[in-house]
């Protein structure tokens, strides 16, 4: 069990290593059999080789996750962090677009999607996040122009 600073300490980790495009380093938080779901709804993914792949795809589309303050519960296991992320909407962003999430941008090289979203994780004894779930809806996702300050810092 964690205490609620290194339960806090952790989720915001994941934050730093994203920003950082340290995929490995993100890898070394979660447990090898790590289930998640990004956005919760669309089907749980397991295992670090699904991980590497999905933060892979944020990487690659030079992802920025503004993390608020994160609250961590009384279990020793879960922590919660609010999370305003931005990403280029070349390569993903058609993926969304088919889907009716976003529409379809005119420059989608000038582009830059946000999302609003809530991460929730559970820790194991070891220390390693053993699940974590993205809460985040279609009104929680927007076009921004990569030139007012959507861009990858």
């Amino acid at each position: 069990m964690l205490d609620e600073a290194a339960l806090k300490e952790l989720i915001l980790e994941h934050t730093r290593r994203v920003n950082a495009g340290d995929v490995e380093g993100l890898l070394k938080l979660y447990s090898p059999e790590v289930r998640f779901e990004d956005p919760v709804g669309a089907g749980a993914q397991q295992g670090h080789e699904a991980l590497r792949a999905h933060a892979t795809g944020a990487v690659t589309s030079n992802a920025v996750e503004l993390a608020g303050r994160p609250v961590a519960a009384q279990d020793g296991l879960h922590a919660a962090v609010p999370v305003t992320a931005t990403m280029d909407y070349l390569p993903l962003g058609p993926v969304l677009t088919r889907y009716g999430v976003l529409p379809t941008p005119a420059d989608p090289s000038g582009q830059r999607m946000q999302f609003q979203f809530l991460m929730v994780i559970r820790a194991g004894a070891d220390g390693l996040i053993e699940d974590m779930r993205a809460y985040w809806g279609t009104s929680d996702v927007a076009l921004v122009d990569a030139a007012q300050g959507g861009a990858h810092a």
